[in-house]
């Protein structure tokens, strides 16, 4: 399963005991977990937004995650699946956002994450 930021943000956030993260949980479990190497960048921004120190999460993400490298095949797609959000009218639908889904797709996985802008997209599940 691929993750994205959002759902790693929600897992900081939340207790596993709480209802989002075991609702996250039902869903990567069994899991091979992925994410994109740009993500660190956001992950990073988030960290330190929280003053939590982003090496230190980043590192032990790592053990757990598999970081998927950009290539151009990727940042290509990512461009036309922005375009076709935007020309169905998710007006914030970014350039990022493509670039997630399209690493998920490279390595023929799902995208699980919290953003309503995905919910039209078959390969997507949205939690919440």
């Amino acid at each position: 399963m691929f993750l994205d930021t959002s759902i790693l943000i929600e897992i900081f956030r939340n207790d596993q005991k709480t209802r989002t993260f075991q609702e996250i949980y039902k869903h990567i479990k069994d899991e091979p977990l992925f994410i994109s190497l740009i993500q660190i960048g956001e992950i990073s921004d988030w960290c330190l937004k929280n003053n939590i120190d982003p090496e230190k999460r980043i590192t032990k993400l790592k053990q757990i995650l598999n970081v998927i490298p950009l290539n151009e095949k990727i940042c290509y797609e990512a461009a036309h699946i922005k375009y076709k959000i935007r020309k169905k009218g998710v007006a914030k639908f970014g350039l990022l956002d493509g670039i997630v889904l399209a690493s998920a797709r490279s390595i023929n996985q799902r995208l699980l994450t919290t953003d309503s802008d995905f919910r039209t997209i078959s390969d997507a599940v949205v939690v919440r």
